[in-house]
């Protein structure tokens, strides 16, 4: 599996990424969470997550997952929880569950 990387933003800076756990819309930021720690940038959320190879999914108005990166998910509360970062959380948006939970189900059988 060859190290893709993003481009965050017009800053010229790039992150691997088979280490993004979640990328999260915060306000005016897009911020990256990865194994080692956090990257914030101005990029738009929405243009960012129409550059993303497809185990990244949209689970939350809020958040896009990154699906390979997933240890465990809580279906009563909707935390996603990562193998690397196991202080990590992103949550699944109601509207976006069904969709995620299939996605999810096929992804594994594709692979």
């Amino acid at each position: 599996n060859s190290a893709e990387f993003l481009n965050l933003s017009n800053n010229k800076q790039f992150v691997n990424k088979n280490l993004i756990n979640f990328i999260e819309k915060s306000g005016a930021k897009t911020v990256f969470n990865l194994n080692s720690g956090i990257v914030e940038t101005y990029g738009s959320f929405n243009k960012i997550s129409s550059n993303l190879p497809c185990n990244f999914i949209r689970c939350h108005k809020s958040f896009i997952v990154n699906i390979e990166n997933i240890s465990n998910i809580d279906l009563k509360t909707g935390a996603i929880f990562f193998k690397s970062s196991p202080e990590s959380i992103c949550f699944i948006g109601s509207k976006y569950k069904n969709n995620f939970l299939e996605v999810l189900n096929n992804y594994g059988n594709s692979k």
